[in-house]
């Protein structure tokens, strides 16, 4: 299992978006993290005039220990 974040180009973790999924799952949500929550997330601050750039946003991945039987996509985070 795998810990994904989507985190911001100044490294902050964009809310919401940490995910524990099966190893085999990772390249999926990885990538709709930085095409579409990252696009999304960069849109809503350049709003403000933050002048973010969804290319500068990153996926920080972390292996986590899951008790055997509760392994499962979180989605709700």
């Amino acid at each position: 299992m795998l810990e994904l974040r989507l985190t911001d180009p100044d490294g902050y973790t964009v809310p919401g978006t940490v995910h524990t999924v099966p190893d085999d799952q990772a390249d999926t949500v990885r990538a709709w993290l930085l095409a579409e929550v990252a696009v999304q997330n960069a849109d809503e601050w350049n709003r403000s005039g933050v002048g973010y750039d969804a290319r500068g946003y990153r996926v920080q991945s972390t292996a986590v220990s899951v008790p055997a039987g509760t392994a499962q996509l979180d989605t709700a985070a």
